[in-house]
Order: C-alpha cells, then sequence, then structure tokens
C-alpha cells in the first residue's frame, strides 16, 4: 500500500493536494494549517492540524517530518507556494531526500517508483524526473478538486507547534491585491504591450465582462507599466492557468509568458503581427488592430448573449 503526505498553508491548495495524490496513492493523509473544507477530506485517512501564534514556515518542518516518520510515507506533496517552497526544502534535507520541484504532473510507475513532470528552460521543455523511494515534491496550483465518496472526512488531530523563541514577528504590511484567482479561471482575457495606453484597459474589461472572464497580462503590463496588479500576470514567475479560453490581445508571445498558458484549452490571439510568437501556439490567430477587432466581438458576443443577430453587433 502506498501512502501520501500532502500539505499547504492555503485551503483550496489543500483540496488539489488531494485531488493530485488521490490518483497516485492507496492512502492520502493531510497536514494543514488552517481549517480545509469538509468536502477536501473526503476519503482522507488522517487529518493534522498544526496550530501556533506568529510562527515562521521552518517552524513546522519538525512536524512535519515527524508525521511523514510516523505515517512511514511512500510522497510528501506540498503546495508550491512561497512558504510551501521553503517547507518543502526543509523537510527534504531533515529526511535526507530528494526534492521534485514545480511538478505539473505525478505518477506512479507499479514496481519502479514515480515519476514526475516538470517545465523547463522557460517553457521549452518538459523534464522527466523518475526516483524510488521518499520524496518531497512541490506541486504547482491548477489541479481541480475531485469529488470522492470513499468512506467521508477523517477525524482532525491538532498539533502543536513549538515556536523558536529566538526569531519574533516585529512588525507586517499587508501588500494589496485584487484577491483574483487567475489559476481556476474558466476564461481569461490577457493584454500585452500591444496596448497603447492604460486607457485602453477599458477594451479589455469590456471584453472580459462579455465573456464572463478574467483580465489578465503580461509581465511587462503589470512589472514596468505597472498598469495591472503583479498577480494578474501570467508567465514563468506569474501566474500558470488552464482555462477552456485563453483571448489574447496585443499579446507578442514570447516563451516566457506562454508556459504560463500551456494547459490552455483554446488559446485566441488578436495581434497585427502576422508573425507574432503568440500564432504558433494559437488555435485561432486574427490578424488586426486589437482597438478594431476587439470592441466588434464584445458587441457581437452581446448581442448573441442578448438573443440579437451578429451582424447588427458588428455593423
Amino acid at each position: 500500500m502506498s501512502r501520501a503526505i500532502v500539505f499547504s498553508e492555503v485551503p483550496q491548495l489543500v483540496a488539489e493536494l488531494v485531488t493530485t495524490a488521490a490518483r497516485v496513492a492507496d492512502e492520502v493523509h493531510v497536514v494543514a494549517l488552517g481549517q480545509p473544507s469538509a468536502a477536501s477530506l473526503d476519503g482522507v485517512a488522517s487529518v493534522a492540524l498544526l496550530t501556533a501564534d506568529a510562527a515562521r514556515p521552518e517552524s513546522f518542518v519538525a512536524a512535519i517530518a515527524a508525521r511523514v516518520a510516523a505515517i512511514d510515507a511512500d510522497v510528501v506533496l506540498v503546495g508550491a507556494t512561497v512558504t510551501g517552497w521553503e517547507v518543502a526544502a526543509r523537510v527534504a534535507t531533515v529526511l535526507g531526500v530528494g526534492l521534485v520541484s514545480e511538478a505539473t504532473a505525478l505518477r506512479r510507475v507499479p514496481g519502479a517508483g514515480w515519476q514526475a513532470e516538470r517545465v523547463v528552460y522557460a517553457g521549452g521543455a518538459v523534464q522527466t524526473e523518475s526516483w524510488s523511494g521518499l520524496a518531497v515534491v512541490t506541486v504547482t496550483a491548477g489541479f481541480a478538486p475531485a469529488a470522492r465518496d470513499v468512506g467521508g472526512a477523517a477525524p482532525v488531530q491538532v498539533v502543536p507547534v513549538e515556536v523558536d523563541a529566538r526569531v519574533r514577528v516585529v512588525s507586517r504590511s499587508v501588500r494589496p491585491h485584487e484577491g483574483v484567482d487567475l489559476a481556476h479561471a474558466t476564461r481569461v482575457v490577457c493584454v500585452g504591450m500591444g496596448l497603447g495606453s492604460v486607457d485602453d484597459l477599458a477594451i479589455a474589461r469590456g471584453l472580459a465582462e462579455a465573456l464572463d472572464a478574467e483580465v489578465a497580462c503580461t509581465r511587462p503590463v503589470a512589472e514596468d507599466r505597472e498598469w495591472l496588479p503583479t498577480e494578474r500576470y501570467i508567465g514563468i514567475s506569474g501566474v500558470s492557468v488552464r482555462p477552456d479560453l485563453y483571448l489574447g490581445l496585443g499579446v507578442s508571445g514570447q516563451v516566457q509568458h506562454t508556459v504560463g498558458i500551456r494547459e490552455a484549452a483554446v488559446v485566441v490571439g488578436i495581434n497585427t503581427d502576422p508573425n507574432a510568437p503568440l500564432f504558433g501556439v494559437c488555435d485561432y490567430a486574427v490578424v488586426g488592430d486589437l482597438h478594431e477587432i476587439a470592441p466588434m466581438l464584445t458587441e457581437a458576443i452581446r448581442a448573441v448573449r442578448s438573443g440579437g443577430a451578429v451582424e447588427s453587433a458588428a455593423s
């Protein structure tokens, strides 16, 4: 029997990790900081809630490592967050085992151990890691929680964590953010440097509203021009998305960006440059000025949704 332990400080990620673990292990155990949703705990063998006041990530390492040893786990899955990266590296060091970072897929190979896939070279290739024995794996977000009906939720055990008194938090500052969840958006309208000015964001927002989509951007739009917050940029150092529809407006499509949309079901690009790299990964490529095409597309979508005729909306 194979056993997996999942850990994340983010309740939503706990649900996703349980789904991933249940596909490859016979038994799933959860270690969490916040109370996960009841649905995410259906069918898990055990739940341990780590509790501490103002604890830093390293404070949880000993408790997680002890849990891994007690359960005799075969694999440890950790959500790929800032806290998760630190915890995963420290747990792997304490246990003296390997660390596989940023896995986008995980599978068990009967009689031969485990395999994980991870994106490398800024999206230019997918690397397959193989190993036997215990390993710690950080898993990227975006795996949809799956419905499970295998006996209900396990009882929750509260595990107090001892905090190192030599380190204390003297102040905290919260970075403003909009709370957008691009990783789970079903439709995304993404803007690139092809926009002429910040006022052109109204075009993207109008199209996104018509599509019930989230507005996203490339890294330069967020970090260089500062037109949108950083949690809205897609790419190798930003968010990876897997929507049903990705629509790029004025997006050139450099590999640092397209690695973040490789799991999108349908990719549409609008750009004046017929040689834009994005067109190489598009399902539908529209060569033209987004300032003309996007408003017409918006009106056409609104007309269809309201029961009107597309021709009258685009005329």
